[in-house]
């Protein structure tokens, strides 16, 4: 079959479809190109230049290259389907009662005590080890997307991320191992949801920029770090929102027709900034104000839903060891943080109010962890893993060598 007749026969099918026209080509609750094309139709009844038309149309509102995810996704959506089952496993898609979506693992039971109870002790171990090296240790658990007591899955599914973080922060109570737990910030500010993408499992820069703002006043009472006021004031920022510009992980596991997709804030500071940022493993030595040293301005030239990652715009990714340099706070203090995903976002922020912040992801990261942090002389350690069963599952085992 033609390319031409092949989309001629699925717009007679979408046609016949009724609703899941309208499905198809408002993604977003607005009016799209198919949509308007439709509307004309109906009123003119023209069918050649409803023809003439329609091919354009769809490839304006559709991404062609994915066009039977989309499909896909978008019937999903018609026929209300709260779980997109994936070859993978872990790939399981699920929409929230909120509407966003979910990576869960159809068989998702809690994460054994014992495990729990390991990387408690584990993490603890390392706080205990930098003591004796004299450099202090601040545990910071990030939030999930799914907020404690609500029960927003569909029927007969579970997800223990909470429950999981919960007991973990116990065992450190116990060690007496400092900690601070970010979900009550975002429960008690906002409506919890909104701090996070709908097609991704990531905080959005709103949230990270937030939990900077509450952790650079933990530093500052806890460990005399001070972080001028002015840094932390929103109305020393200009916020750049890019309408309709991210489709996350679990959004392109579905296309954008199923639940949508997301905008994206780009952060500006009004006042001077002076940066480097320098990576090994990740290749690149930049330098340069905020929004081009420690960003990555290529990572938004162009809306891409499926191949782009705008969420990198910030940081630039997970590498395994990396540092920024504030050139304009050496005095400040110096800070090594033991990261994943989540702080892509938080890290260029947390840089102004360090003179060196230097990153580890202990994913990615190849060497003598406890070797490598004295090296750095650090006046803090910081770790920051999200309140979820798969990021806690990957929390190191240290025993002091690795």
């Amino acid at each position: 079959m033609k390319r031409r007749n092949t989309i001629t026969a699925l717009l007679f099918l979408a046609l016949t479809a009724g609703g899941f026209v309208l499905l198809l080509t408002s993604f977003f609750g607005r009016e799209g190109s198919f949509e308007s094309l439709l509307k004309t139709f109906a009123k003119d009844r023209d069918v050649t230049a409803f023809l003439a038309g329609a091919e354009t149309a769809v490839n304006q509102d559709l991404d062609r290259d994915h066009l039977f995810i989309q499909i896909y996704g978008g019937i999903q959506r018609l026929t209300g389907r709260r779980m997109v089952e994936d070859a993978v496993d872990e790939n399981t898609v699920v929409k929230l009662a909120t509407g966003a979506l979910n990576f869960v693992k159809p068989d998702s039971t809690a994460q054994p005590a014992e495990s729990v109870d390991d990387n408690a002790a584990a993490t603890a171990k390392l706080a205990r080890d930098l003591e004796k090296q004299k450099i202090p240790y601040l545990f910071v658990l990030a939030p999930q997307k799914i907020q404690r007591g609500q029960d927003l899955l569909p029927v007969g599914m579970a997800e223990n991320g909470n429950t999981t973080a919960d007991a973990f922060l116990e065992g450190l109570d116990q060690w007496g191992t400092s900690y601070v737990d970010l979900r009550p910030l975002l429960e008690s500010n906002g409506i919890y949801s909104g701090w996070f993408f709908n097609t991704d499992h990531h905080w959005k820069p709103e949230a990270a920029f937030f939990a900077w703002q509450n952790l650079a006043q933990v530093l500052d009472h806890n460990y005399g770090f001070t972080t001028p006021a002015a840094l932390t004031d929103p109305a020393n920022w200009s916020t750049t929102v890019l309408d309709d510009f991210f489709l996350g992980s679990q959004g392109k596991r579905v296309g954008s027709l199923y639940a949508g997709v997301d905008d994206f804030t780009i952060y500006t500071p009004k006042f001077e900034t002076n940066l480097t940022y320098t990576s090994v493993d990740g290749g690149f030595d930049r330098t340069g104000p905020f929004n081009q040293s420690v960003c990555f301005p290529e990572r938004v030239e162009e809306k891409d839903w499926f191949n782009g990652n705008p969420y990198t715009y910030y940081s630039g990714g997970d590498y395994g060891m990396a540092t920024m340099t504030n050139h304009n706070n050496p005095d400040g203090p110096k800070v090594v943080l033991l990261r994943e995903s989540f702080s892509c976002a938080l890290a260029p922020f947390l840089a102004l109010s360090c003179s060196e912040l230097t990153t580890i992801d202990l994913r990615q990261f190849q060497g003598d962890l406890l070797e490598t942090i004295e090296g750095l002389e650090p006046d803090l350690v910081m770790t920051l893993y999200a309140a979820s069963t798969t990021g806690l599952e990957n929390m190191f085992a240290f025993d002091g060598t690795e």
